[in-house]
């Protein structure tokens, strides 16, 4: 049991030992495999600081871009729109799946395989203007997988 939990705890998230230091926290990183031919995807996760700041910026060597994004309903439609930042409260988890706020990968080098992980690289702009990286890794699950699915797994 030890080792799954271990296995578990090491394949949905790592960080940077900085991370720490500053008082970020991210877990459950995950993004979909890709079809063949898909040029994007998209990660989810949660993000807490313990101090306020923002989420500013997000890079990967996966993608040629990535962007910050949030869906909401207007007009009786879902619209999805880039934005420049995700603002992090001190204490309070902000859970990009949960909230309609998500990663886009654009111009993916190659396909999201199950199984595999995308690093990421995450810019935080703390209250006091100063900027911060933390790294990360998204693990990719499989096209067919449910979010919950993935939860019931070694029960």
């Amino acid at each position: 049991m030890r080792q799954i939990i271990m296995l578990v705890a090491g394949a949905l998230l790592t960080m940077s030992a900085a991370a720490t230091d500053l008082g970020i926290t991210v877990s459950d990183a995950w993004g979909r495999a890709t079809a063949p031919g898909q040029d994007s995807g998209s990660v989810q996760f949660s993000i807490t600081s313990k101090k306020d700041a923002k989420l500013v910026a997000i890079t990967s060597p996966a993608a040629g871009s990535v962007e910050i994004h949030s869906m909401a309903h207007e007009d009786g439609k879902m619209k999805m729109r880039a934005v420049e930042s995700l603002i992090l409260p001190a204490g309070k988890a902000v859970d990009l799946e949960k909230s309609g706020n998500h990663v886009m990968l654009l111009n993916l080098k190659q396909p999201l395989k199950a199984g595999d992980s995308v690093p990421l690289t995450l810019t935080i702009e703390f209250a006091d203007k100063h900027k911060a990286t933390v790294d990360a890794k998204a693990e990719i699950r499989p096209m067919t997988e449910s979010h919950d699915m993935h939860d019931m797994k070694g029960m």
